[in-house]
């Protein structure tokens, strides 16, 4: 009994000066300029389908200053291209996106960045597909087609950001994989095929660069 209150005592005095910090970053936030209270349901049951995920998902957000904030809970409005995010019973949405440098949803990466589709540029949140020598990013935006109960479908692009430029939306999955990958076209194949990847969805796709990373990142390395 007695150490268990020890124990008790001990995780009180540790843990207290982390969660008083963690408490005045984010009373400070919304002052910050970069998030505004708002009402937001619990629930998506009035618009279906607006959500990549109508859940609040465990996220982790980077300012552009690198400050990083913790213990919030964030979904993606994507007909609206807005995060929607919630502090303990608070309900937040950011205002300024361009403050942020990283968003991490559930440990998927988003960026909120200028980008372009052929001549014309414009800016929103893409979720970063590649951790290795290439910006790969995709783009989630919902379809005039509707589906067989009549809501509109989620779908997806791809960008490519080379160095100095904006992303630039891609005609495919495969073209990608022929132009960055030439070394690798066969087992890419072999992987998407063995594994049933559909490469029209993002998560499907991000498998399939992991793994050639990993096979670029073995060539290197035995060189």
């Amino acid at each position: 009994m007695i150490k268990l209150l020890l124990s008790t005592i001990l995780f009180c005095l540790f843990s207290a000066p982390l969660l008083s910090q963690e408490h005045s970053n984010w009373k400070n936030y919304p002052n910050m300029g970069i998030m505004h209270y708002t009402v937001i349901p619990d629930d998506a049951t009035e618009e279906q389908n607006i959500y990549i995920n109508d859940q609040f998902e465990p996220s982790k957000l980077t300012t552009k200053e690198n400050k990083k904030l913790n213990s919030i809970k964030i979904r993606y409005n994507v007909k609206s291209d807005v995060m929607e995010c919630k502090i303990g019973s608070q309900h937040s949405v950011i205002k300024s996106p361009e403050k942020i440098k990283e968003i991490n949803v559930n440990g998927e990466s988003f960026e909120y960045k200028k980008y372009m589709i052929k001549k014309d540029t414009t800016s929103g949140y893409l979720q970063r597909m590649s951790n290795g020598n290439h910006e790969i990013y995709a783009k989630y935006f919902f379809s005039s087609t509707k589906d067989k109960l009549g809501l509109p479908k989620l779908k997806s692009y791809y960008l490519l950001q080379n160095k100095g430029e904006l992303p630039r939306k891609l005609n495919s999955a495969n073209s990608l994989i022929s132009n960055l990958y030439r070394n690798f076209v066969k087992q890419a194949k072999e992987f998407e095929k063995s594994n049933q990847l559909d490469l029209t969805n993002p998560k499907d796709f991000k498998k399939l660069l992991t793994y050639l990373d990993h096979l670029n990142k073995d060539i290197v390395a035995s060189r």
